[in-house]
């Protein structure tokens, strides 16, 4: 994807029990300055849903740490990599997949943002975040790309 692009894609599917399942798609480049537009996109796909207020808000922040994480840790800050959203609304919930060309890690070795030694970090909250706005979060790792999954019921 050549450095700066942007793309969007909306699709209305049927899911295996054959109600209509609506994916939203964003792909950016590795840029810090590109996550107002993941923002943007997360308020319209969540515009359409009936999440509380509050719940949204919730939602996008993770996302956002998500984002900035592959951003950094995943893609190196890279403009020529790519960070690619995808945000699927179902009847129960809401499935958001954040993929960069990144190894992954070992979640197990993070060091824990909650110890009396690591609180006055400036950084290293971002899974935290995700994991206390979240109901569901897994990583998956594949030859070539690195995978965070969240879900949030409704």
């Amino acid at each position: 994807m050549p450095q700066g692009s942007l793309y969007l894609i909306i699709q209305a599917v049927k899911n295996d029990n054959n109600k209509q399942v609506f994916n939203h798609s964003l792909a950016i480049p590795s840029d810090f300055k590109e996550i107002d537009k993941v923002q943007d996109f997360a308020r319209n796909v969540l515009s359409s849903c009936d999440y509380p207020n509050e719940t949204q808000q919730d939602i996008i922040l993770a996302l956002q740490e998500g984002v900035n994480n592959a951003i950094k840790h995943g893609n190196g800050s890279l403009p020529d990599q790519e960070v690619s959203i995808n945000m699927t609304v179902y009847d129960s919930h809401l499935e958001l997949r954040i993929r960069d060309n990144g190894l992954g890690f070992d979640r197990d070795q993070l060091k824990d943002p909650t110890n009396p030694e690591e609180r006055m970090r400036c950084n290293g909250r971002g899974l935290l975040f995700i994991e206390n706005y979240m109901d569901e979060i897994c990583f998956v790792r594949n030859a070539g790309y690195h995978e965070l999954k969240m879900i949030r019921y409704r």
